[in-house]
């Protein structure tokens, strides 16, 4: 028994040291041990140094930054920790791969991969150039109501950046978030330009940064989207005719009063010239609205697209309409027109044997699931009639149709 309890208790103090000692080892390994991962959610990529009167252009924004460090330490990264750069002193116009520097301030943080290394970014003369302001809504307005055409002060805004970006775009957008309004507002906005995909373009300045852009709200049964109706003079030369009419855009959307709105399909261009002519033509011509017709749009021209061919026979009939893949529990009410006019082309007894349902108009209504008023585009593709018979032209380009359920 004695000799058992000095196995226990001999070198006492020695043992109570290694216990203490292995106990602050344990915690030192558990608090400190060191981790390698991936900083979430990247790190903003800066651009230093740029050359005077050059844009840089590039598609990364970000780069990711794989770091080694105590977990502890990790825990309390962010985006601040880090500055990462591209350093384009001495570069001149031209495309270069740029090697990103990366740096953190905080102690014990390893830097251990950058990704991407290297970016590739395009140097480019800075311009400017001045562009119209259009509206882009978010929200809505108050019950029964909806925005009308926008006023902004300046009407125009200066953009400046590179050079290639700058000359792809032809307005710039006021972001208008609407909140129930019932009645016109003023409000000062910042600008952005937007692409095709609808993503913001980056490194463009404004000239002012901020326009003041006065918002009326009206009825939204004041507002209709209606075709557009291209109108031509004079004859072409011997031998040919305008065998197809094309704008862009096709429809747009107008704002007008009740006893007005209603009885417009389609607004007009001015006419274009195309006497003597034996060749296609594109030009951009003016509309022209009725008396009391505003254009929400914010555009005041189209671009017209005229075929010329060598002649056929040719006759203008109206025809009306055949619906495709309407839903079960729904009925076509009315149609405003409630026919369109063709031009028809083929050979002189072909032409002279129409009748008024010969050609039809196939308006495909798959998707229109509910009830309501609604802006269906047509096109020669949906124009059925006798072989050997081709349209070349459609009036308007867009027609409304009402739903409601059986």
């Amino acid at each position: 028994m004695k000799n058992f309890l000095q196995k226990i208790f001999g070198n006492f103090w020695a043992k109570i040291f290694c216990l203490i000692l292995a106990g602050a080892l344990w915690l030192y390994v558990g608090v400190g041990q060191t981790k390698s991962s991936t900083f979430p959610g990247g790190v903003p990529l800066q651009l230093r140094n740029v050359p005077q009167g050059l844009v840089p252009v590039t598609d990364v924004d970000k780069v990711k930054v794989d770091v080694v460090t105590q977990n502890d330490v990790f825990n309390s990264l962010n985006a601040d920790s880090f500055s990462a750069y591209l350093d384009l002193t001495g570069l001149s116009v031209g495309t270069y791969d740029v090697k990103v520097t990366i740096v953190t301030a905080v102690a014990n943080v390893q830097i251990v991969e950058t990704n991407p290394s290297t970016v590739t970014i395009r140097l480019e003369p800075k311009v400017e150039k001045e562009v119209q302001i259009s509206c882009l809504f978010d929200g809505q307005a108050g019950t029964g109501m909806a925005p009308g055409q926008c006023g902004f002060e300046p009407s125009t805004v200066k953009i400046s950046g590179a050079r290639s970006v700058v000359n792809s775009i032809t307005e710039t957008t006021a972001k208008i978030h609407l909140q129930n309004e019932t009645a016109d507002f003023k409000k000062s906005v910042s600008l952005v330009s937007i692409d095709a995909r609808g993503n913001e373009i980056k490194n463009l300045t404004f000239s002012p940064a901020e326009v003041m852009v006065t918002v009326p709200i009206v009825k939204a049964s004041n507002i209709k989207t209606v075709g557009i109706k291209v109108n031509t003079s004079g004859i072409p030369a011997d031998g040919y005719w305008v065998s197809k009419i094309e704008s862009s855009p096709s429809t747009i959307t107008i704002n007008a009063a009740d006893n007005i709105i209603s009885s417009i399909s389609y607004i007009e261009t001015e006419p274009i010239d195309v006497n003597n002519i034996s060749k296609n033509k594109t030009v951009e011509v003016s509309l022209k609205p009725s008396s009391g017709v505003s254009i929400l749009d914010k555009i005041d021209k189209v671009k017209v697209t005229l075929t010329i061919s060598k002649n056929q026979s040719t006759r203008e009939v109206n025809a009306g309409f055949k619906w495709l893949n309407l839903a079960d529990n729904l009925k076509v009410t009315s149609a405003d027109p409630s026919s369109v006019k063709i031009v028809a082309a083929g050979s002189q007894d072909q032409l002279n044997n129409l009748n008024s349902g010969d050609i039809l108009v196939q308006v495909d209504l798959t998707g229109f699931d509910a009830p309501g008023t609604y802006s269906v585009d047509i096109s020669r593709a949906n124009i059925s009639g006798p072989t050997g018979v081709s349209v070349s032209s459609i009036v308007p380009s867009a027609i409304n149709i009402r739903l409601d359920t059986k």
